[in-house]
Protein backbone atom coordinates (compact mmCIF):
# COMPACT_ATOMS: atom_id res chain seq x y z
CA UNK A 1 0.00 0.00 0.00
CA UNK A 2 1.26 3.66 -0.53
CA UNK A 3 0.68 6.43 1.58
CA UNK A 4 -0.32 10.02 0.47
CA UNK A 5 0.78 12.14 3.35
CA UNK A 6 -0.17 15.43 3.79
CA UNK A 7 2.57 17.48 6.00
CA UNK A 8 -0.23 20.04 7.69
CA UNK A 9 -1.41 16.48 9.15
CA UNK A 10 0.10 15.07 12.65
CA UNK A 11 1.09 11.59 11.95
CA UNK A 12 -0.20 8.75 14.16
CA UNK A 13 1.12 5.37 14.19
CA UNK A 14 -1.43 2.72 15.03
CA UNK A 15 0.15 0.11 16.20
CA UNK A 16 -1.88 -3.32 16.86
CA UNK A 17 -1.88 -6.76 17.32
CA UNK A 18 -2.32 -8.05 13.51
CA UNK A 19 -5.12 -7.49 11.22
CA UNK A 20 -7.55 -9.74 12.41
CA UNK A 21 -10.80 -10.59 14.51
CA UNK A 22 -10.70 -8.01 17.12
CA UNK A 23 -12.16 -5.41 18.82
CA UNK A 24 -9.03 -3.40 19.53
CA UNK A 25 -7.97 -3.73 15.49
CA UNK A 26 -11.60 -2.79 14.53
CA UNK A 27 -11.29 0.42 16.78
CA UNK A 28 -7.87 1.49 15.37
CA UNK A 29 -9.27 1.02 11.91
CA UNK A 30 -12.33 3.10 12.22
CA UNK A 31 -10.66 5.87 13.95
CA UNK A 32 -8.50 6.30 10.85
CA UNK A 33 -11.93 5.67 9.03
CA UNK A 34 -12.96 8.94 10.80
CA UNK A 35 -10.26 11.10 11.74
CA UNK A 36 -8.26 10.73 8.51
CA UNK A 37 -9.09 14.30 7.20
CA UNK A 38 -7.28 15.81 10.34
CA UNK A 39 -4.45 13.04 10.67
CA UNK A 40 -2.12 11.00 8.87
CA UNK A 41 -2.62 7.82 9.78
CA UNK A 42 0.11 4.53 9.27
CA UNK A 43 -0.21 0.81 10.83
CA UNK A 44 1.99 -1.40 12.24
CA UNK A 45 0.79 -4.97 12.26
CA UNK A 46 2.95 -6.89 14.90
CA UNK A 47 1.48 -10.55 13.20
CA UNK A 48 0.79 -9.01 10.02
CA UNK A 49 -2.21 -9.45 7.78
CA UNK A 50 -4.19 -12.53 8.39
CA UNK A 51 -5.12 -14.88 5.91
CA UNK A 52 -9.04 -14.82 6.14
CA UNK A 53 -11.99 -12.79 5.13
CA UNK A 54 -11.87 -10.54 8.56
CA UNK A 55 -7.91 -9.81 7.80
CA UNK A 56 -8.56 -9.83 4.11
CA UNK A 57 -11.77 -7.02 4.52
CA UNK A 58 -9.52 -4.78 7.30
CA UNK A 59 -6.74 -5.07 4.77
CA UNK A 60 -9.34 -3.55 2.08
CA UNK A 61 -10.44 -0.60 4.63
CA UNK A 62 -7.57 0.47 5.17
CA UNK A 63 -6.32 0.12 1.31
CA UNK A 64 -9.33 2.13 0.44
CA UNK A 65 -8.14 5.04 3.01
CA UNK A 66 -4.67 4.78 1.34
CA UNK A 67 -3.21 4.30 4.68
CA UNK A 68 -0.14 1.85 5.12
CA UNK A 69 0.57 -0.92 6.74
CA UNK A 70 3.57 -2.00 7.66
CA UNK A 71 4.06 -5.84 8.85
CA UNK A 72 6.12 -6.90 12.01
CA UNK A 73 7.40 -10.86 12.03
CA UNK A 74 5.73 -13.92 10.43
CA UNK A 75 7.78 -15.70 13.66
CA UNK A 76 6.47 -16.37 16.94
CA UNK A 77 7.76 -14.78 19.68
CA UNK A 78 9.22 -17.38 21.44
CA UNK A 79 11.38 -18.01 17.77
CA UNK A 80 12.69 -14.29 17.42
CA UNK A 81 9.61 -12.36 16.31
CA UNK A 82 9.54 -10.20 19.22
CA UNK A 83 12.88 -8.99 18.91
CA UNK A 84 12.36 -9.20 14.47
CA UNK A 85 9.11 -7.12 15.49
CA UNK A 86 10.56 -4.73 18.23
CA UNK A 87 13.00 -3.82 15.22
CA UNK A 88 11.19 -3.32 12.52
CA UNK A 89 8.75 -1.17 14.23
CA UNK A 90 12.11 0.99 15.85
CA UNK A 91 13.06 1.89 12.00
CA UNK A 92 9.57 2.58 11.25
CA UNK A 93 9.42 5.23 13.73
CA UNK A 94 13.10 6.53 12.96
CA UNK A 95 11.95 6.66 9.07
CA UNK A 96 8.61 7.97 9.23
CA UNK A 97 8.62 10.43 12.40
CA UNK A 98 5.14 9.65 13.70
CA UNK A 99 4.00 12.53 16.16
CA UNK A 100 2.11 9.98 17.79
CA UNK A 101 2.72 6.31 18.92
CA UNK A 102 -0.69 4.66 19.50
CA UNK A 103 -0.73 1.39 20.64
CA UNK A 104 -3.47 -1.26 20.98
CA UNK A 105 -3.16 -3.57 23.84
CA UNK A 106 -0.38 -6.08 25.26
CA UNK A 107 1.73 -7.70 22.12
CA UNK A 108 2.06 -4.20 20.85
CA UNK A 109 3.30 -2.45 24.05
CA UNK A 110 5.36 -5.14 23.86
CA UNK A 111 6.71 -4.68 21.05
CA UNK A 112 7.24 -1.28 21.48
CA UNK A 113 9.03 -1.51 25.17
CA UNK A 114 11.90 -4.15 22.75
CA UNK A 115 12.12 -0.98 20.24
CA UNK A 116 12.48 1.54 22.64
CA UNK A 117 15.38 -0.40 23.68
CA UNK A 118 16.90 0.67 20.60
CA UNK A 119 16.27 4.67 21.23
CA UNK A 120 13.64 6.87 19.90
CA UNK A 121 13.33 10.10 18.43
CA UNK A 122 12.88 12.86 20.68
CA UNK A 123 9.55 13.90 21.76
CA UNK A 124 7.63 11.07 20.41
CA UNK A 125 4.44 10.74 22.55
CA UNK A 126 2.69 7.14 22.86
CA UNK A 127 -1.10 6.98 23.48
CA UNK A 128 -1.91 3.78 25.11
CA UNK A 129 -5.25 2.45 24.58
CA UNK A 130 -6.08 -0.38 27.53
CA UNK A 131 -8.98 -2.58 25.70
CA UNK A 132 -9.37 -4.96 28.75
CA UNK A 133 -10.10 -4.93 32.53
CA UNK A 134 -7.51 -7.31 33.10
CA UNK A 135 -4.61 -7.05 31.76
CA UNK A 136 -0.85 -9.47 31.12
CA UNK A 137 -3.55 -12.30 32.19
CA UNK A 138 -0.79 -14.53 30.98
CA UNK A 139 2.51 -12.58 31.00
CA UNK A 140 2.88 -11.42 34.50
CA UNK A 141 6.71 -10.97 34.28
CA UNK A 142 6.30 -9.67 30.93
CA UNK A 143 4.08 -6.73 31.83
CA UNK A 144 6.18 -6.01 34.94
CA UNK A 145 9.22 -5.39 32.52
CA UNK A 146 6.94 -3.14 30.10
CA UNK A 147 5.13 -1.36 32.15
CA UNK A 148 8.02 1.22 33.16
CA UNK A 149 8.55 1.37 29.46
CA UNK A 150 4.86 2.89 28.68
CA UNK A 151 5.23 5.88 32.44
CA UNK A 152 5.23 8.45 30.36
CA UNK A 153 2.16 7.37 28.11
CA UNK A 154 -1.02 8.70 27.95
CA UNK A 155 -3.53 5.96 28.74
CA UNK A 156 -7.49 5.30 27.15
CA UNK A 157 -9.55 2.97 28.54
CA UNK A 158 -12.25 1.76 26.63
CA UNK A 159 -13.98 1.36 30.06
CA UNK A 160 -13.40 2.85 33.91
CA UNK A 161 -12.98 -0.88 34.65
CA UNK A 162 -9.97 -0.61 32.23
CA UNK A 163 -8.61 2.15 34.15
CA UNK A 164 -8.93 0.05 37.70
CA UNK A 165 -7.36 -3.13 35.97
CA UNK A 166 -4.35 -1.17 35.09
CA UNK A 167 -4.13 0.23 38.39
CA UNK A 168 -4.52 -2.75 40.25
CA UNK A 169 -2.15 -4.56 38.13
CA UNK A 170 0.54 -1.58 39.24
CA UNK A 171 -0.43 -2.02 42.61
CA UNK A 172 0.13 -5.98 42.69
CA UNK A 173 3.35 -5.94 40.91
CA UNK A 174 4.80 -2.61 43.13
CA UNK A 175 4.95 -0.25 40.06
CA UNK A 176 4.50 3.55 40.30
CA UNK A 177 0.38 4.23 39.30
CA UNK A 178 -0.05 5.72 35.95
CA UNK A 179 -1.19 9.45 37.58
CA UNK A 180 -4.93 10.21 37.38
CA UNK A 181 -4.64 13.44 34.84
CA UNK A 182 -2.73 11.31 32.47
CA UNK A 183 -5.75 8.77 32.09
CA UNK A 184 -9.00 9.03 30.71
CA UNK A 185 -12.01 6.75 29.30
CA UNK A 186 -13.06 6.88 25.81
CA UNK A 187 -16.46 4.44 25.57
CA UNK A 188 -15.75 2.19 22.06
CA UNK A 189 -17.84 3.29 19.14
CA UNK A 190 -19.29 1.12 16.36
CA UNK A 191 -21.59 2.34 13.35
CA UNK A 192 -24.93 2.89 13.85
CA UNK A 193 -27.00 0.45 11.89
CA UNK A 194 -29.28 1.49 8.87
CA UNK A 195 -32.71 1.64 10.26
CA UNK A 196 -31.89 1.48 14.11
CA UNK A 197 -34.18 4.19 14.69
CA UNK A 198 -37.27 2.58 13.03
CA UNK A 199 -36.72 -0.97 15.37
CA UNK A 200 -35.76 -4.67 14.40
CA UNK A 201 -37.25 -5.81 11.21
CA UNK A 202 -40.01 -8.45 12.72
CA UNK A 203 -38.93 -12.31 12.55
CA UNK A 204 -41.10 -14.85 10.80
CA UNK A 205 -42.97 -16.59 13.38
CA UNK A 206 -42.31 -19.87 12.23
CA UNK A 207 -38.62 -19.82 12.07
CA UNK A 208 -36.69 -21.08 15.35
CA UNK A 209 -35.06 -18.66 17.30
CA UNK A 210 -31.60 -17.98 16.19
CA UNK A 211 -28.71 -17.56 18.92
CA UNK A 212 -25.78 -16.06 18.31
CA UNK A 213 -22.06 -16.66 19.85
CA UNK A 214 -18.96 -14.66 17.73
CA UNK A 215 -15.93 -13.74 19.35
CA UNK A 216 -12.52 -15.58 20.20
CA UNK A 217 -12.98 -19.37 20.88
CA UNK A 218 -11.27 -18.51 24.39
CA UNK A 219 -11.44 -19.05 28.33
CA UNK A 220 -12.12 -15.40 28.98
CA UNK A 221 -15.21 -15.24 26.79
CA UNK A 222 -16.66 -18.49 28.37
CA UNK A 223 -16.32 -20.42 25.47
CA UNK A 224 -15.20 -23.34 27.83
CA UNK A 225 -18.90 -23.17 29.24
CA UNK A 226 -20.75 -23.67 26.31
CA UNK A 227 -21.63 -27.01 25.98
CA UNK A 228 -23.16 -27.21 29.91
CA UNK A 229 -24.24 -23.93 29.19
CA UNK A 230 -26.15 -24.88 25.50
CA UNK A 231 -27.28 -28.59 27.10
CA UNK A 232 -28.90 -26.90 30.07
CA UNK A 233 -30.30 -23.98 28.13
CA UNK A 234 -31.79 -26.49 25.71
CA UNK A 235 -33.79 -28.81 28.24
CA UNK A 236 -35.81 -25.49 29.84
CA UNK A 237 -37.42 -24.73 26.68
CA UNK A 238 -39.46 -26.55 23.60
CA UNK A 239 -39.22 -23.51 21.54
CA UNK A 240 -36.91 -25.00 18.45
CA UNK A 241 -33.64 -22.76 18.64
CA UNK A 242 -30.58 -22.89 16.03
CA UNK A 243 -26.97 -21.86 17.78
CA UNK A 244 -24.17 -20.52 15.42
CA UNK A 245 -20.24 -20.07 17.13
CA UNK A 246 -18.71 -17.94 15.34
CA UNK A 247 -14.48 -17.93 16.01
CA UNK A 248 -11.21 -19.14 16.15
CA UNK A 249 -9.02 -20.31 19.36
CA UNK A 250 -7.48 -22.49 21.52
CA UNK A 251 -10.98 -24.14 22.82
CA UNK A 252 -11.83 -24.81 19.04
CA UNK A 253 -11.17 -28.13 18.58
CA UNK A 254 -12.92 -28.73 21.92
CA UNK A 255 -15.68 -27.73 20.45
CA UNK A 256 -15.54 -29.25 17.23
CA UNK A 257 -15.60 -32.71 19.08
CA UNK A 258 -18.53 -31.52 21.17
CA UNK A 259 -20.75 -30.44 18.34
CA UNK A 260 -19.99 -33.92 16.44
CA UNK A 261 -21.09 -35.64 19.55
CA UNK A 262 -24.12 -33.58 20.92
CA UNK A 263 -27.60 -34.68 20.73
CA UNK A 264 -29.26 -31.55 21.79
CA UNK A 265 -32.67 -30.80 20.42
CA UNK A 266 -31.29 -27.97 19.41
CA UNK A 267 -28.65 -27.41 15.96
CA UNK A 268 -25.34 -26.11 17.03
CA UNK A 269 -23.21 -25.26 13.90
CA UNK A 270 -19.42 -23.94 14.27
CA UNK A 271 -18.41 -21.49 11.48
CA UNK A 272 -15.78 -19.08 10.44
CA UNK A 273 -15.48 -15.73 11.85
CA UNK A 274 -17.14 -13.00 9.38
CA UNK A 275 -16.08 -9.59 8.37
CA UNK A 276 -18.15 -6.75 9.04
CA UNK A 277 -20.21 -9.24 11.61
CA UNK A 278 -22.95 -6.04 12.06
CA UNK A 279 -24.19 -6.28 8.54
CA UNK A 280 -25.18 -9.97 9.49
CA UNK A 281 -26.70 -9.57 12.60
CA UNK A 282 -29.80 -9.12 10.85
CA UNK A 283 -29.58 -13.05 10.73
CA UNK A 284 -30.14 -13.34 14.05
CA UNK A 285 -32.56 -12.81 17.16
CA UNK A 286 -30.07 -13.02 20.47
CA UNK A 287 -26.64 -12.88 21.01
CA UNK A 288 -24.64 -14.67 23.91
CA UNK A 289 -21.86 -13.71 25.53
CA UNK A 290 -20.84 -15.65 28.74
CA UNK A 291 -17.54 -13.56 29.32
CA UNK A 292 -15.42 -13.73 32.38
CA UNK A 293 -13.76 -10.76 31.73
CA UNK A 294 -13.87 -7.33 28.98
CA UNK A 295 -12.81 -4.50 28.01
CA UNK A 296 -16.04 -3.01 27.16
CA UNK A 297 -17.08 -6.01 23.93
CA UNK A 298 -17.97 -4.08 20.76
CA UNK A 299 -20.11 -7.09 19.60
CA UNK A 300 -22.60 -6.89 22.46
CA UNK A 301 -23.04 -2.94 21.45
CA UNK A 302 -23.84 -3.27 18.17
CA UNK A 303 -26.37 -6.34 19.13
CA UNK A 304 -28.21 -3.92 21.10
CA UNK A 305 -27.54 -1.06 18.79
CA UNK A 306 -29.43 -3.46 16.56
CA UNK A 307 -32.44 -4.42 18.67
CA UNK A 308 -30.87 -7.17 19.43
CA UNK A 309 -31.36 -8.72 22.88
CA UNK A 310 -28.37 -10.24 24.61
CA UNK A 311 -27.84 -12.79 27.30
CA UNK A 312 -24.71 -12.06 29.23
CA UNK A 313 -22.69 -11.61 32.41
CA UNK A 314 -22.04 -8.84 35.15
CA UNK A 315 -18.29 -9.57 34.28
CA UNK A 316 -16.23 -5.61 34.50
CA UNK A 317 -16.19 -3.28 31.04
CA UNK A 318 -19.43 -5.73 29.90
CA UNK A 319 -21.89 -4.40 32.42
CA UNK A 320 -20.54 -1.13 31.91
CA UNK A 321 -22.91 -1.56 28.69
CA UNK A 322 -26.22 -2.40 29.53
CA UNK A 323 -28.66 0.32 30.93
CA UNK A 324 -30.17 0.09 34.77
CA UNK A 325 -32.21 -3.03 35.33
CA UNK A 326 -31.34 -4.41 31.95
CA UNK A 327 -32.93 -8.36 32.14
CA UNK A 328 -30.75 -10.81 30.94
CA UNK A 329 -27.84 -10.03 33.16
CA UNK A 330 -25.48 -13.04 35.05
CA UNK A 331 -23.27 -13.39 37.62
CA UNK A 332 -19.73 -14.42 35.52
CA UNK A 333 -19.03 -18.75 35.53
CA UNK A 334 -22.72 -19.33 36.68
CA UNK A 335 -23.77 -21.97 34.66
CA UNK A 336 -26.88 -22.67 35.59
CA UNK A 337 -28.16 -19.13 35.73
CA UNK A 338 -26.46 -18.40 32.22
CA UNK A 339 -28.82 -21.68 31.14
CA UNK A 340 -32.32 -20.16 32.99
CA UNK A 341 -31.43 -16.63 31.61
CA UNK A 342 -30.98 -18.10 27.99
CA UNK A 343 -34.09 -20.34 27.94
CA UNK A 344 -35.60 -17.47 29.61
CA UNK A 345 -35.11 -15.21 26.20
CA UNK A 346 -35.45 -17.87 23.84
CA UNK A 347 -39.17 -18.81 25.52
CA UNK A 348 -40.22 -14.66 25.47
CA UNK A 349 -38.14 -13.43 22.50
CA UNK A 350 -40.74 -10.90 21.66
CA UNK A 351 -40.91 -8.80 24.95
CA UNK A 352 -37.12 -8.90 25.37
CA UNK A 353 -36.96 -7.95 21.94
CA UNK A 354 -39.51 -4.81 22.83
CA UNK A 355 -37.32 -3.82 25.93
CA UNK A 356 -34.05 -3.76 23.85
CA UNK A 357 -36.28 -1.80 21.18
CA UNK A 358 -36.73 0.64 23.94
CA UNK A 359 -33.40 0.80 25.38
CA UNK A 360 -31.89 1.20 21.45
CA UNK A 361 -31.48 5.26 21.72
CA UNK A 362 -29.60 5.50 24.64
CA UNK A 363 -27.39 2.77 23.68
CA UNK A 364 -27.39 4.48 20.32
CA UNK A 365 -26.39 8.07 22.24
CA UNK A 366 -23.45 6.42 24.31
CA UNK A 367 -21.98 4.13 21.74
CA UNK A 368 -21.86 5.77 18.11
CA UNK A 369 -18.77 6.02 16.03
CA UNK A 370 -18.94 9.74 16.15
CA UNK A 371 -18.58 10.06 20.22
CA UNK A 372 -15.64 7.80 20.07
CA UNK A 373 -13.99 9.85 17.35
CA UNK A 374 -14.16 12.94 18.80
CA UNK A 375 -13.03 11.43 22.01
CA UNK A 376 -9.49 10.06 20.79
CA UNK A 377 -9.56 13.34 18.65
CA UNK A 378 -9.46 15.69 21.56
CA UNK A 379 -7.00 13.09 23.26
CA UNK A 380 -5.25 13.24 20.08
CA UNK A 381 -4.91 17.46 20.08
CA UNK A 382 -4.59 17.16 23.72
CA UNK A 383 -1.40 15.34 23.42
CA UNK A 384 0.31 17.29 20.44
CA UNK A 385 -0.92 20.67 22.63
CA UNK A 386 1.22 19.63 25.38
CA UNK A 387 4.54 18.79 23.08
CA UNK A 388 4.30 22.60 21.96
CA UNK A 389 3.72 24.07 25.61
CA UNK A 390 6.45 22.27 26.87
CA UNK A 391 9.11 23.21 23.32
CA UNK A 392 7.75 26.98 23.80
CA UNK A 393 8.51 26.55 27.67
CA UNK A 394 12.45 25.41 26.45
CA UNK A 395 12.76 28.15 23.91
CA UNK A 396 11.62 31.10 26.42
CA UNK A 397 14.19 29.12 28.27
CA UNK A 398 17.12 29.03 26.22
CA UNK A 399 16.40 32.68 25.23
CA UNK A 400 16.71 33.90 29.04
CA UNK A 401 19.64 32.36 29.16
CA UNK A 402 21.05 34.34 25.90
CA UNK A 403 19.70 37.42 27.26
CA UNK A 404 21.28 37.62 30.73
CA UNK A 405 24.57 40.02 30.78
Amino acid sequence: MTAMPHAAHPRILQVITHLDMGGAENVAISLAEALRPEFNFSFFAVGGVADNPVGQEMARRLERLRVPVHSGTVLGFKRGGLAQAGVRLNRLIWKTRPEIVHLHTEIPETTFAVASLLGLPAGTRIVRTVHNSEIWPAWRRVGRLVEPRLRRATVVGVSEACLDGLWEFQVAQHLPLTPGDQTRVVYNGVSTPPGAASGRPSRPADRPIRVLFAGRLEPQKGVDLLPDLLTAASALTTRPVEVTILGHGSLEEMLKQWTRTQTLPWTITLAEPVANLAAHLGDHDLMLVPSRFEGLCLVAVEALMAGMPVVATRARGLNEIFPPGYPLLCSSGDVPALARTLAKAVGAYEHYAEVVAAQQPGIVERFNLDGMAQGYRRCYLDVLQSVQEKQSGQKKQADQKRERP
